[in-house]
């Protein structure tokens, strides 16, 4: 009797490189749940994907930086205790990258970033790719996440003829001195590398380096990438002159497409711990939301009403980008006009500029509990979420952004300026009541990047949820459910392995 011996087909794996990630699932290995160290919605994309991509059988593995004191801080241990447990613990497909630089970094962006950056690439291309392809006959896809997984590691990439996914999180780039890159071989690299001058040292370009050798380009929003290659902001320094080219060269191959990002289910409110009662779509919404109010009223220092109409920022406090300033300037006057709304920001400024945290600081002592500033924790944010009736910004740009999105899943609508993520996920609210055909849209766009339009959104927002409570209930509960079909993380999720399979040359990854 013969025997015939069926070969498998070799699985071709998935490298996710990214400087941030949220909690990680246990099948990635038994440090995934202490290593998050997110600063905005790379990190739960990240995590997300690695999530989907184990549950149906897909071979991934994610390199990061190794924030030790950030890391044992999330765990709960001391020195000693975070050394100890990661010398017993197998990484799995975790690959964590450790340096003394990074040991004291709250994120990857902390300290020295070119140096962070210099660093991290060094030792993917000299340690990670090599020890994943050797396990896989040489065969590998890299998905790379932001400037910091650019520049050398995409050349290198390139350089060996392996199919690259680059994500467009966001345009900013890393200008990394190539005198830096010791242990690397730059000239070798050189017609993949996109170099420039800053300082007066011959630098590589890290995100246009990455764009330019990527087989694929992801926006994470379909408008931003129609403002990127149609010259929009050309006024502001935003998108550098390289980004802007590489992405407009991709575009013209056809190689460029857009996946937007969609918030994990962990955080719906359904499922999350930190609210006074959680709740979903089939529930009494309005009640479920004065509860969490009254609890996040009385954390936060704010007059104690559950029928304030509360008006919540959970963004940066980024004058380049989320537009504080023209919250500065509007929020005490706003809350004094309109006797029934609360404003409250949970979050912090970016990069030690501490100066817009005093600014909303004393805005809100002088505000007599009308308004709350709070630091940043994430806690409190989600129990935010829950207490809002309209959760807003005024992003002068945004690739994305995530805010309007949790809003919505909470029951609360959402109001920002009409630019890129912005633009693609909010529509006017419109009610059968106004003699519309049907009751459709989640919130409130305004047009103009001043105080004026900003004050514009708010006031169509709060007139609003001046309406009667049927009307505030029925229509929650519809955008609710709307948004949990529209942005379902499964169907990102599949979105992508849709394209990881397409450079794999059409071969299924399970």
């Amino acid at each position: 009797m013969s025997v015939e011996i069926l070969k498998r087909t070799a699985k071709t794996p998935i490298l996710q490189i990214a400087p941030e990630t949220d909690r990680l699932p246990e099948n990635m290995g038994a440090l995934g749940c202490y290593i998050s160290g997110k600063s905005g919605g790379l990190g739960e994309v990240v995590a997300a994907l690695c999530e989907g991509l184990a549950e149906k059988g897909i071979e991934c593995h994610l390199a990061t930086l190794d924030l030790k004191r950030l890391f044992q801080k999330e765990g709960g241990m001391d020195k000693n205790q975070w050394h100890d447990f990661r010398d017993r613990t197998d990484p799995a497909r975790i690959h964590l990258i450790n340096s003394s630089i990074f040991d004291n970094l709250q994120s990857a962006y902390g300290g020295n970033a070119l140096l962070n950056a210099v660093e991290f690439q060094r030792q993917i291309i000299n340690h990670v790719i090599t020890t994943i392809c050797a396990k896989h006959e040489g065969r590998l896809i890299i998905h790379s996440h932001d400037w910091m997984a650019g520049g050398a590691i995409t050349a290198y990439a390139k350089s060996r003829n392996w199919p690259i996914l680059h994500t467009v999180h966001n345009v900013h780039t890393g200008h990394t001195p190539v005198e830096m890159y010791a242990g690397v071989n730059v000239e070798e690299l050189s017609p993949y590398l996109y170099f420039s001058q800053d300082n007066g040292k011959t630098c590589i370009d890290c995100e246009a380096s990455a764009i330019k050798n990527a087989s694929l380009i992801n926006f994470v929003g379909e408008q931003f990438l129609h403002e990127v290659i149609e010259d929009h902001f050309l006024d502001r320094p935003i998108i550098s002159y390289s980004v802007r080219q590489e992405v407009k060269e991709k575009y013209d191959q056809g190689s460029t497409l857009s996946i937007m990002n969609a918030p994990s289910k962990r955080i719906y409110p359904e499922h999350c711990p930190h609210l006074v009662q959680p709740y979903g779509p089939e529930d009494e919404v309005l009640a479920a939301k004065k509860r969490s109010r009254v609890e996040f009223q009385r954390r936060t220092g704010l007059m104690v009403n559950p029928e304030a109409i509360l008006l919540y920022w959970p963004s940066r406090l980024d004058p380049a980008q989320k537009g504080i300033e023209l919250l500065e300037d509007i929020a005490f006057r706003f809350v004094i006009e309109q006797d029934d709304v609360q404003i409250a920001i949970v979050a912090d400024g970016i990069s030690g500029d501490r100066s817009h945290e005093e600014i909303m600081g004393r805005i809100a002592c002088a505000s007599g509990g009308k308004i709350t500033y709070q630091h940043f924790n994430e806690s409190l944010s989600l129990l935010g979420y829950a207490a809002a009736s309209d959760v807003f910004g005024a992003s002068l740009y945004e690739p994305c952004g995530q805010i309007d999105q949790i809003g919505n899943l909470y029951g609360a609508t959402a109001t920002n300026r009409d630019t890129g993520g912005y633009h693609d996920k909010i529509s006017e609210l419109r009610l059968r009541e106004d003699g519309f055909a049907c009751d459709e849209g989640n919130g409130f766009l305004f047009r103009d990047y001043d105080a004026g339009g900003l004050w514009y959104g708010l006031e169509n927002s709060v007139r609003f949820h001046r309406r009667p409570p049927e009307i505030r209930e029925r229509q929650l509960k519809r955008i609710m459910k709307e948004t949990r079909v529209k942005h379902d993380v499964e169907k990102m999720i599949d979105r992508y392995i849709g394209v990881y399979e397409k450079l794999n040359g059409g071969v299924p990854l399970t």
